[in-house]
């Protein structure tokens, strides 16, 4: 008998188109042979089932529907919900009293790696190379001109600015503080932009797909740039072996430092060949422009298997 699978989309954020594109790309890549897959999309207080000729509306309490008389449960769970409240872990707790397997990582570490400054902190912590950041403050002698004024807890690069001068500060502030309560300013570095995934779907084994490298053609890589082809993206990134190995490696060892789960991105900047880490994405985009198909395909794996051992390692 095939195996359900519930494919988590929507959610609360402004990424929530982007969510949609992810969960669509993953149902079509689906293998029919193995799995039946079922679109669930979230929004607000509903959850429908949205991939059926009607929507039919999920039971919240068992995480179930009703399908011609017979109630219809799910045998593992795939999370594409970028932002609230995918990648916040609110939805982690919840499947796990319900024990239904799902991809993602757990709640207490999403938490943490959701909120950019505590993240950047705890990696600081640990001997990792991050820029230097304040939260909620204006000014600090560390950091200077130009900066980056990013949201503590938004993705999808959504109000990110980088500014060169001091009268632009409030300006971005109140863009960043249009996508979170709290904002935080970070050093510039400037250097090339560097993305590695890492997932532990082969005997609990973390392994690391080809860096991809990014270019473009605004000033930072912002939304625009991701999603509206206002960017150079390569795969393999044209770096030499010794950068490759240590960019992998640290993207390795910062996945089990902070106890994640699933397939995770790294975005880093190079500068004087020092890998610092700039984001930690634990849902990363999965719709067809999105750099992960784009890594998996290059490191010789259909889009297709790739689902299949990504739902194997969890049910």
């Amino acid at each position: 008998m095939k195996k359900k699978i519930a494919i988590l989309i929507g959610g609360e954020s402004v990424e929530r188109n982007i969510s949609i594109k992810s969960g669509e790309n993953f149902y079509r890549n689906l293998d029919t042979q193995k799995y039946s897959g079922y679109l669930i999309l979230l929004k607000k207080n509903e959850w429908n089932l949205i991939n059926t000729k009607e929507y039919k509306k999920i039971d919240e309490k068992n995480f179930s529907f009703i399908e011609n008389g017979q109630k219809i449960t799910f045998d593992a769970v795939i999370i594409l919900i970028h932002g609230k409240p995918g990648e916040t872990g609110e939805l982690c707790s919840y499947f796990e009293s319900l024990e239904i397997p799902y991809n993602s990582t757990n709640e207490k570490a999403s938490k943490l790696t959701f909120n950019k400054k505590k993240c950047n902190d705890f990696l600081r912590t640990k001997g990792f190379t991050v820029p230097y950041s304040i939260m909620n403050k204006k000014s600090d002698p560390n950091i200077k001109y130009p900066c980056i004024i990013k949201p503590i807890n938004s993705g999808s690069s959504f109000g990110v600015s980088k500014i060169e001068l001091a009268s632009n500060l409030n300006t971005a502030i109140k863009l960043a503080k249009e996508y979170s309560n709290d904002f935080m300013i970070e050093e510039f570095i400037e250097g090339r932009e560097l993305t590695c995934a890492v997932h532990n779907f082969s005997n609990n084994k973390v392994y690391a797909l080809p860096i991809t490298e990014i270019i473009s053609k605004n000033q930072i890589f912002d939304y625009k740039a991701k999603y509206l082809g206002q960017s150079k993206e390569i795969t393999p990134a044209k770096i030499d072996k010794k950068l490759e190995n240590e960019i992998k490696n640290t993207s390795k060892k910062a996945y089990k430092m902070l106890e994640l789960n699933g397939v995770v991105r790294f975005d880093f900047i190079i500068k004087k060949r020092i890998p610092y880490i700039i984001e930690v994405n634990t849902i990363p985009g999965f719709s067809k422009e999105s750099i992960l198909p784009k890594m998996i395909e290059e490191d010789g794996t259909s889009v297709k298997d790739f689902i299949s051992e990504a739902i194997e390692k969890i049910i």
